[in-house]
């Protein structure tokens, strides 16, 4: 027993040490400026988030950008979860972050049906080759954690403890406390007659919410009531070639915003959300839920190219589900690589560059976002028709096929 165990442990030690250490380059070296030996990450959003930590445990306002400084745009509530980041040293907050990263993207693909050395060969290659999973662990963001919370919540499949501790849906609650946008996922979840998770993450939220008013109220009256008078905290360069939103494309194309991009970004998120309950009711549950989330990106005022995390468990879902319809097959997978490879990157950009775009760069700025909202409608489609097939056989786990 005791060869057995020490056998199975170097096996798993030997499994996890390439993606740790795909991602320790990756997080040193990805970003411009960053370095690997010796050690110094450019990871600037992480270097935010220390920030608005060592201000909140002053007492001084987080949401007061320093000259020349990024700003902080996440809710009140998200400032508290920075507090273990800002409280050890530098380099320490840089290697915890990137550990708890990859080990969260593993999670994801583990629950997603994957293990052992295709586990750890498919961890590794998105942490090389997805420049959304690349840049993210560079910039020191959290968009995997975003995912990692949504799928980890809500997605079947199976677990490592073997159980659920907490409710479903608490985990999708605390991610809308820190950014707003998994809040699609929670209410795919209820639209798709999952009443209890979709409620429990809109308690988990409230709660979470509600006590940041009361410990600081300052803050939050600064957070919420600047949203609800039309200030989302955006910074400027909506029309950047890395926003990847609907309201970017618009601004790349008009040159502004305006209603008529909301309008849009608004349809956008009924559709998306309709897909993934449509989905959900035809027996794809793994499916709906990325549907969802790339919805809170498409239909985001700013979505960067790094945060389209969500191509990895897609990626990972598609392969695993040959039975799908072909044409929603091909395009999200080729929705996927494109998303990985992100060629609009090579294009010029800077201050008001992308609104002289030509027609060629155009297409190639703006074709991400046109395959992603296709997908959404192919998915509401043929959900549709699937859910017709689960109601007239009376079985509620059938899938989707082909024919």
């Amino acid at each position: 027993m005791n060869r057995e165990f020490a056998a199975r442990m170097r096996r798993w030690l030997i499994w996890i040490i390439p993606p740790y250490v795909a991602a320790l380059w990756a997080g040193a070296t990805t970003i411009a400026g960053g370095n690997f030996e010796p050690w110094a990450p450019a990871m600037i959003d992480l270097d935010v988030y220390r920030r608005a930590a060592e201000d909140l445990l002053a007492g001084r306002d987080f949401y007061a950008t320093p000259y020349g400084k990024l700003p902080w745009i996440y809710p009140p509530f998200a400032a508290f979860l920075a507090v273990p980041w800002g409280v050890v040293p530098l380099a320490v907050a840089q290697f915890a972050w990137l550990f708890l990263n990859v080990t969260v993207l593993m999670g994801i693909l583990y629950r997603l049906g994957f293990g052992g050395w295709r586990l750890s060969l498919l961890t590794t290659a998105a942490v090389w080759l997805v420049e959304p999973v690349r840049e993210t662990l560079g910039f020191g963001q959290l968009g995997i954690i975003l995912v990692g919370a949504a799928v980890l919540d809500s997605a079947p499949g199976r677990r490592l403890l073997g159980r659920r501790i907490l409710p479903e849906g608490w985990l999708v609650g605390l991610a809308t406390a820190v950014k707003l946008t998994p809040a699609t996922v929670a209410a795919y979840n209820f639209f798709s007659g999952r009443r209890k998770p979709g409620l429990m993450a809109f308690a988990w939220f409230c709660g979470a919410t509600a006590l940041t008013w009361l410990l600081l109220p300052g803050a939050s009256r600064t957070y919420w009531l600047g949203l609800v008078g039309g200030n989302s905290g955006i910074n400027s360069g909506i029309e950047f070639k890395t926003n990847q939103s609907v309201m970017g494309v618009w601004a790349r194309l008009f040159g502004e915003l305006s209603r008529g991009g909301l309008v849009i970004s608004a349809i956008v998120a009924l559709v998306g959300i309709a897909a993934a309950v449509a989905m959900h009711k035809a027996g794809e549950a793994t499916l709906a839920i990325c549907l969802a989330g790339f919805t809170s990106l498409l239909a985001s005022p700013i979505s960067w190219s790094h945060h389209y995390v969500w191509v990895v468990p897609l990626a990972a879902v598609l392969l695993r589900r040959p039975h799908l319809p072909q044409p929603l097959r091909l395009l999200g997978l080729f929705y996927c690589i494109w998303t990985a490879y992100a060629p609009f990157k090579q294009l010029p950009g800077g201050e008001g560059v992308e609104r002289t775009y030509p027609p060629l760069h155009q297409v190639v700025d703006n074709i991400g976002v046109v395959a992603g909202v296709a997908l959404l409608v192919m998915g509401l489609l043929y959900g549709l028709r699937g859910a017709r097939a689960a109601r007239s056989t009376d079985a509620p786990d059938v899938v989707l096929d082909s024919r």
